[in-house]
């Protein structure tokens, strides 16, 4: 394989539906991916409860073995992620413990939050889980039917501080924390996952929870899918090199950027799969959410082809390949 394949292939981060390594994702890994999404079902997510079948039949031993086939066939060593948020998605449901709901964490002590979160984080790393895909820190000021129910319901110092006090714990534990959706959406009439809605102009964006998370050293920062019209009107913000260069430039954020699902109708606005990819990471994402399936070997090899005729985008590919492979090395020493 060429570096251009392998750094094709290391910037994915394919959905895995169930805990089975199928021939697709274990050729993604023999060929350099670095990430794996353990995902739920789309009931599931809108629920935001796993089912009682899941629940009951799904053990430590089957994620054990999930990672033990994955881990045997990869290239270079894996991270696997789960959304696993505080106030809203647990993907790893009863088998790791309950971090404290809502109304208990209202000025509880930083040190409190960040044990609990210590608790949940060194319990998922005997799955071999080690990302979370959180915390969710949008602040709703308004009617949002994609975020109702996975956000804290308190203003945004609070849910910053409470945000940081997370990451504290996550990240101490050896989980790497994805902090989202940056730059936040107060508001949104309608499901960006069905549905090509926009944050209203009208809406302002304040960004104190994400300053506070870099502030604690969050290790990644999940883009939106939709269009925030304050930061840049003509592209979501997973594909909005405006917005990229905002979390890094004013909020001083080095480490990987992880985009939102890259297929949801919000994001692509009428492009393929494919020409979303490319503006992804020609906006400056790192890692690119992606739903998995055999398909995927055709985009890394587009994207790899790309990197041969196109030296400034085989610089962006390596750039965001090499912050992937930090990310992932790390996610195997932490804790």
């Amino acid at each position: 394989m060429t570096e251009f394949e392998r750094d094709a292939h290391a910037v994915l981060l394919p959905v895995a539906g169930e805990l089975t390594a199928e021939l697709w994702l274990r050729d993604l890994v023999r060929r350099g991916t670095r990430a794996v999404l353990i995902g739920e079902t789309r009931d599931e997510y809108v629920a935001q409860a796993m089912t009682s079948e899941r629940r009951a039949g799904e053990s430590a031993a089957d994620f054990a073995a999930f990672v033990a086939e994955l881990d045997a066939v990869a290239a270079e060593p894996l991270v696997f992620a789960v959304d696993q948020e505080p106030w809203g998605i647990a993907r790893l449901h009863d088998l790791v413990p309950a971090f404290p709901d809502a109304g208990t964490l209202a000025g509880l002590p930083g040190e409190e939050i960040a044990a609990a979160a210590a608790a949940v984080a060194r319990a998922a790393r005997a799955l071999g889980v080690t990302v979370f895909l959180s915390p969710v820190l949008d602040v709703l000021s308004g009617e949002n039917p994609w975020l109702t129910g996975r956000t804290l319901p308190f203003g945004h110092d609070e849910a910053g501080r409470i945000g940081a006090a997370f990451v504290t714990g996550v990240q101490s534990a050896g989980v790497l924390a994805v902090a989202k959706h940056f730059p936040g959406h107060p508001e949104l009439a309608l499901d960006p996952a069905e549905h090509d809605t926009a944050v209203d102009k009208s809406v302002p964006v304040n960004l104190e929870p994400f300053r506070r998370v870099v502030a604690a050293g969050v290790g990644a920062v999940m883009t939106g899918p939709v269009v925030v019209p304050s930061i840049d009107p003509a592209e979501p913000a997973s594909t909005s090199a405006a917005t990229v260069e905002l979390l890094r430039r004013e909020l001083g954020f080095t480490g990987l950027v992880v985009s939102d699902d890259l297929d949801t109708p919000a994001t692509t606005r009428g492009r393929s799969e494919l020409e979303t990819v490319m503006a992804a990471l020609d906006a400056g994402a790192d890692l690119l959410l992606l739903p998995g399936g055999p398909g995927l070997a055709g985009i890394a090899a587009r994207i790899a082809g790309r990197a041969h005729t196109d030296e400034r985008f085989a610089a962006r590919l390596a750039e965001a390949a090499a912050r992937v492979r930090r990310a992932a090395g790390g996610g195997r020493d932490r804790g």
